[in-house]
């Protein structure tokens, strides 16, 4: 493979990664508060399984919990749950 067509590889990579991460951003911010804690909790789960089921999508998993977490204390920014997923 030439080096020009490995860099337009990576280059629709890293656009994929962020159109996942904008779908994900908008699919979180439009659930409800008790879908969002469900969700935040079944994530964080997950990656708490990740390294012993060889899960390779933790990087995946890790960005879906950074982005509940954020939509959570955005919604209620002085709950104490507000760090408990």
């Amino acid at each position: 493979m030439a080096p020009t067509e490995r860099m337009g590889t990576a280059v629709c990579e890293t656009e994929l990664q962020a159109l996942k991460r904008d779908i994900a951003r908008a699919s979180i911010s439009s659930m409800s508060n008790s879908e969002l804690l469900r969700f935040g909790v079944n994530v964080k789960f997950r990656i708490s399984q990740a390294p012993a089921s060889g899960n390779r999508d933790f990087a995946g998993l890790e960005a879906q919990l950074t982005e509940a977490r954020l939509e959570w204390n955005r919604r209620h920014p002085n709950l104490p749950l507000r760090d408990s997923f």
